[in-house]
């Protein structure tokens, strides 16, 4: 059966004509029903079996992340009401990262025994993809949701990516055990106690040497490193483009490399990673950059059809369900799993 995926085309920087147009160029090439959340109004013509679910064109990138979420007639509530009556299977949107956190929790709640939802980002490396989980859905992070966090990418990366063992390793500024901050320090030894972790990893060898699977941040540590690795291949893409454009010389050698070049440039494009599953909510959510275009949205899509393609939802749900090997979060009452409100790190 063909999943029933909707895309909110409302709450990103891009027009949702734009928007609409990459998800097309997805929906055409995949086997999917796609459905818009959008003022129809604003939308081009679209082809038949493309569905919209109508919304106001409200400015939801002026109020605060708490506020839209409680909100009825956004775009981020229309998609969510939808895949929690049953009427869609995924739900990707561009908004505001804080406001669709929130709203999921709100509207889908959390998966039995998950206490803080992670967002799994993927990342660019030269030995291939890694995932990032926290990127950003909870700032103020505890040492138990981090162990909960390597749990759920493990899980991603077992059931999407196809790693049979993932490992997992905690983002630090050092590898030596005791480095670290006083989340980092308190989170290690848990952290050791569950199957795949190998130690700390250090920012700069996860893109060159890429020592692990799975990183696990908080949420506000995360969500500065995948920054930060996003605006550092964006400066390298452009300064690599003005260099082969600065003499005759260069522009010959550009020619003749071309297609090692493109090959290049389209690995550190980050619409090629977009859309970070938001896992732990009874849902499949997928959180994009608000600053996506057609195509950003475009590969949003497939990356959302991957993760629906594999159920991850009922994987995580059994996971947690069944009492951990080692010990860990999946039983809600842990003693290590403090009762918080989560906060969107961005």
């Amino acid at each position: 059966m063909e999943p029933r995926i909707v895309v909110d085309v409302m709450g990103a920087d891009r027009p949702p004509a734009e928007l609409a147009g990459g998800a097309i160029r997805a929906a055409t090439a995949l086997p999917i029903r796609l459905i818009l959340v959008a003022h129809r109004p604003l939308l081009p013509p679209l082809p038949p079996g493309v569905e919209v679910l109508e919304c106001p064109p409200a400015p939801e990138h002026e109020e605060g992340a708490t506020r839209v979420a409680r909100r009825e007639d956004t775009s981020i509530a229309r998609g969510l009401d939808a895949l929690r009556r049953g009427e869609a299977d995924a739900f990707l949107s561009p908004g505001s990262t804080g406001a669709v956190v929130s709203a999921a929790i709100l509207r889908l709640g959390r998966l039995p025994g998950v206490v803080r939802p992670g967002l799994c980002a993927s990342l660019p490396t030269l030995r291939g993809e890694v995932l990032l989980i926290d990127a950003g859905a909870t700032a103020d992070s505890k040492p138990a949701h981090l162990v909960q966090f390597a749990d759920l990418g493990a899980a991603y990366a077992q059931a999407v990516l196809g790693i049979p063992s993932p490992t997992v390793g905690l983002l630090n500024i050092g590898t030596e055990h005791g480095k670290g901050d006083a989340l980092t320090r308190e989170a290690h030894p848990l952290l050791a106690r569950t199957a795949g972790f190998v130690g700390n990893v250090e920012p700069h060898t996860i893109l060159t040497e890429r020592p692990v699977d799975v990183v696990v941040a908080g949420g506000f540590s995360g969500n500065l490193f995948l920054k930060a690795v996003e605006g550092g291949a964006e400066a390298v893409l452009t300064m690599v483009k003005g260099a082969l454009r600065s003499s005759a010389r260069a522009r010959l050698g550009a020619l003749l490399s071309r297609r090692a070049l493109r090959a290049v440039a389209q690995s550190l494009r980050y619409e090629e990673h977009n859309a970070a599953p938001l896992l732990g909510v009874n849902g499949l959510v997928t959180v994009a950059h608000g600053r996506s275009d057609a195509a950003a949205i475009e590969g949003a899509l497939r990356r959302t059809f991957q993760a629906s393609r594999s159920q991850i939802v009922e994987v995580l749900r059994s996971r947690l369900s069944s009492p951990p090997a080692e010990p860990g979060l999946a039983n809600p009452g842990d003693p290590r799993v403090p009762s918080a409100t989560p906060t969107a790190a961005a």
